[in-house]
């Protein structure tokens, strides 16, 4: 590891575009409920709102990792950005189901994985033509 230059090191680290996009809505998606329980908690704001809101930082995470990955690969941006929004979205509802045991699989929740994933695919779209070229 010697003399090797970031840009090296994190071509490395990161490996495929969808281990990378997955990692990337993880991270954006722990800095955004990070961000909201600060506003929650020193706020005004109904916890009412609380579905909705996670709800939008799942959409923006997955959109966020799904534009970078897309970056990452360089082609084929509907697919990378897709499947690594799919895979985001498939962990957190099988996570929410074991940590909820009555949360089980509805159609509610494949509607939620599959919009996401479309999500996932307009961010790639987006993420593949910002590539470095």
């Amino acid at each position: 590891m010697k003399n090797q230059m970031w840009s090296d090191l994190k071509s490395d680290v990161s490996g495929s575009p969808l281990v990378f996009g997955v990692i990337v809505s993880f991270v954006a998606s722990l800095l955004c409920t990070l961000i909201m329980a600060g506003v929650y908690t020193w706020s005004t704001l109904s916890e009412t709102t609380l579905p909705y809101t996670a709800y939008t930082i799942n959409a923006i995470s997955a959109l966020i990792g799904a534009i970078l990955a897309a970056r990452q690969a360089g082609v084929k941006g509907w697919y990378f950005g897709g499947l690594s929004a799919l895979l985001f979205s498939a962990v957190l509802a099988i996570v929410g189901s074991l940590v909820d045991f009555s949360a089980a699989f509805q159609a509610q929740t494949v509607i939620r994985i599959a919009l996401l994933a479309l999500i996932g695919m307009f961010g790639g779209m987006i993420g593949v033509n910002l590539s470095k070229r």
